[in-house]
């Protein structure tokens, strides 16, 4: 089992409050089952298994769920640097159904960033990493908290 401080999980909750409050308090993607993994400033991983209850009337992966995976993603990597970022857009392709069982895991990486808005795409991959979704997302980002001490 690696050391603590080798996850990369247990070093975003050290060392960011808005990336151990994103993890630990969001309600919607626990309910969901989404597992957030590496976190970087400017970038995420989560995984998801698609669970029956979550497949839409024609029985594949409703896209809601897809999308909430990737928001999360999202979410968690534009937070990664410790100043509040909140969404002002947001949208997403549809390349691929997937089932129940299905493992799925997104990827936040951010590709720009200029002023007080920084840019994502998040890629949704099936277990073999055939694309799934792609997903584009623009973030406020407000003023940094004032440091410790000043």
């Amino acid at each position: 089992m690696p050391e603590e401080k080798d996850n990369p999980l247990t070093q975003a909750e050290e060392n960011n409050h808005l990336a151990r409050t994103l993890i630990e308090k969001d309600l919607f993607p626990k309910a969901l089952g989404i597992r957030v993994g590496r976190v970087a400033p400017g970038y995420a991983e989560a995984t998801l298994t698609v669970r029956e209850n979550m497949l839409n009337f024609l029985g594949v992966t409703h896209g809601g769920v897809i999308f909430a995976l990737a928001d999360t993603v999202f979410g968690v990597a534009s937070n990664a640097y410790g100043a509040t970022a909140l969404a002002i857009h947001a949208g997403i392709s549809f390349v691929r159904a997937t089932t129940a069982g299905a493992t799925l895991k997104a990827r936040a990486v951010e590709e720009s960033r200029s002023g007080r808005l920084t840019h994502f795409r998040v890629t949704v991959e099936d277990a073999e990493g055939s694309l799934v979704a792609l997903f584009h997302g623009v973030a406020y980002v407000k003023k940094p908290p004032p440091a410790a001490g000043s």
